[in-house]
């Protein structure tokens, strides 16, 4: 194979693609916090996903269709840093082959290297040691070698080994990777890419897992009216029919059915409106070992509420936040935020999401809280997207921080006067976070296992333990000074953590601090016991 035609392009992008859902875990195990926070690879795999979506969507007749379509759907779905750069990748290879019906290696390398640029360019400060290192070496590699290797089936395999030999050197460009023992979570993703394209191009076949099955039947009910209510899924041993029997039997049931069997262990998914019935029917012909049903008619109307923003804005221009949390999400209405876009940890909204919610607000200037770090350059995207509002970004790291910067507003102050104020304002701030870890690792010192209680100030993990509120007071007199300084401490609390708790800790850090003020408030953010402000 001497070059890449529409049908090759199409089978590299599928092939990647599934060969990214399947390692999509691997990629987000590789954050370099051990916080539950690691999503890149769901990122680059959303990102993905929703450009081969609007392949299927469309039906290309030549290459410049299918790129122009690829990068209008990774654009559109990018989220999170990695998922965005991913999209500036694309956006950068298609530039060079557009008028292109058929791809030499030679053109093939110098549209690796245009997606490398481009990527590079998307980011403020690039960092060496991350996805953009991988990608550039990748790139570097092709244009040496494409004089010399006309076989695409060679000349991707070097690509890719060249990849992962820089992949593993990562540790050594930067020292957080080195600390935490990971390589670089997006140049992992980018090699899962490759190599899944390189399989998808000789055909190799790459089965879909039963959760990512289960994981397209159940997105497309989203918005649409529910013929069966609850989604059932069972695992199971030691199945006494076959699976195709099975399947026949569950039909009566309801619909979406998947039974995947391997050994003894048996996975089944159906939607119905009776799930007692079917796993009634599964224990007489095997032995379940977990079972879960989940009200598919609360998600859509939790997903349809979410589609609609029912605040007046105070001010003389629209305030868009990112929010996780019931709690966080009251406190910005309460504020005046007109339009609250879901996500945060493990969950960031896509470029399309801050796209649709810039468009649809009722002002002309328009400012966004990403309220994530690993989110301002999705917003910062859509922002360059936007053609119907003047549109800027506050590059808040966290949901705290941008709540001071939104009570400074002053509806009588002209909006670029408010907006540096609340620039002003973030830089501040010092905030807290204490979690767990979702793994053993060693930083700043500190050997941290998994499940350990971690406490971080300004995004550095100084603290660890076995209690969250031990682990506050840690951080409070670690960072004494400052907070001595200080004369305001916002505390939010999580959704699992139990209020008499925080009630404690409120005391002990009024007898600690007498001179600071304290103010507690039910975040209801998942993942994270307390987020707090100091100012």
């Amino acid at each position: 194979m001497n070059s890449l035609d529409l049908n090759g392009f199409d089978s590299f992008f599928r092939g990647a693609l599934s060969n990214l859902g399947k390692k999509r875990d691997i990629v987000n195990k590789l954050n370099v916090f051990p916080v539950p926070d690691g999503d890149t690879g769901t990122n680059m795999y959303l990102t993905l996903k929703t450009a081969i979506d609007e392949l299927d969507k469309k039906s290309s007749k030549n290459l410049k269709e299918f790129g122009k379509t690829i990068c209008e759907g990774a654009l559109i779905g990018g989220r999170g840093n990695s998922g965005v750069i991913l999209s500036q990748i694309l956006k950068g290879f298609f530039e060079v082959i557009d008028n292109y019906e058929t791809i030499n290696a030679y053109k093939f390398a110098e549209a690796l290297m245009n997606g490398s640029k481009i990527a590079y360019q998307a980011v403020i400060k690039p960092v060496e040691g991350t996805i953009l290192t991988v990608m550039k070496a990748m790139a570097t590699k092709a244009m040496l070698l494409a004089p010399g290797e006309p076989d695409f089936d060679k000349f991707l395999e070097k690509i890719v080994t060249e990849g992962s030999f820089t992949l593993s050197k990562t540790p050594e460009m930067l020292s957080v990777l080195k600390e935490a023992g990971v390589v670089d979570a997006g140049g992992q993703g980018l090699i899962f890419i490759f190599e899944g394209g390189l399989s998808g191009l000789r055909g190799e076949e790459i089965a879909k897992t039963f959760e990512e099955v289960i994981e397209e039947i159940d997105s497309t009910t989203l918005g649409e009216e529910l013929k069966y209510k609850f989604d059932t899924v069972i695992l199971a041993q030691s199945l006494e029919c076959d699976p195709e029997v099975l399947k026949e039997k569950l039909t009566e049931f309801g619909d979406s059915i998947v039974v995947a069997q391997a050994g003894e262990l048996v996975k089944i998914h159906v939607h119905s409106n009776e799930p007692y019935r079917i796993i009634e029917q599964i224990t007489h012909i095997a032995k379940i070992k977990e079972a879960r049903v989940e009200n598919m008619q609360l998600e859509q109307e939790e997903f349809l509420k979410k589609k609609t923003s029912t605040v007046e804005s105070r001010f003389p221009f629209s305030v868009i936040a990112v929010a996780q949390g019931e709690g966080f999400k009251e406190i910005f209405k309460s504020l005046g935020v007109e339009n609250i876009v879901e996500g945060g940890q493990t969950m960031n909204p896509s470029i399309n999401d801050f796209l649709l919610s810039i468009e649809s607000s009722k002002k002309e200037n328009v400012i966004v809280f990403p309220n994530n770090s690993n989110v301002i350059l999705a917003a910062q995207e859509a922002k360059k997207m936007s053609k119907m509002k003047s549109v800027e970004i506050v590059p808040t790291a966290n949901m705290v921080q941008s709540i001071p910067a939104i009570l400074g507003f002053n509806a009588e102050d002209a909006f670029e006067n408010n907006l540096k104020h609340a620039i002003e304002t973030i830089n501040n701030i010092h905030s807290i976070a204490v979690t767990y870890s979702i793994r053993d690792t060693k930083m700043n010192g500190l050997e941290i296992a998994k499940d350990d209680i971690i406490g971080m100030f300004d995004d550095e993990i100084l603290a660890k333990g076995s209690n969250p509120e031990d682990i506050v007071l840690s951080l409070l007199e670690i960072k004494k000074d400052i907070v001595e300084g200080a004369g305001f401490l916002a505390i939010y609390y999580g959704k699992d953590t139990a209020k008499e708790k925080v009630d404690a800790l409120v005391e002990k850090i009024q007898g600690q601090f007498s001179n600071i003020e304290v103010d507690v408030t039910y975040g209801g953010q998942p993942f994270y016991f307390y987020l707090i402000s100091i100012e």
